[in-house]
């Protein structure tokens, strides 16, 4: 369940950012960059950011680890059956 939020909640926190930074740009007086609330958003936004990314990396070497384990398995049958093949 938490895996499937977190995207969410980072493409959520991100835009929230944009909007800061933005409406920051414009009125300076607001003050939405420079305030206690918008650092722990981004101290929040960088910690589901890393965590998104170490479950991707895992998951990307999960999924090439298995494709080399069938491939190697399926380069050693063939290794096997080639010199049944040719027995006649």
């Amino acid at each position: 369940m938490l895996r499937k939020l977190l995207p969410h909640a980072a493409i959520i926190l991100s835009g929230m950012y944009f909007v800061f930074f933005f409406i920051d740009r414009v009125n300076t007086a607001m003050a939405f960059i420079n305030n206690n609330i918008t650092k722990r958003l981004l101290f929040a936004l960088c910690v589901i950011s890393i965590v998104e990314a170490v479950w991707l990396i895992r998951d990307d070497r999960r999924k090439t680890r298995q494709q080399q384990a069938r491939a190697e398995a399926a380069r050693r049958q063939r290794q096997a059956e080639a010199p049944r093949r040719y027995v006649r």
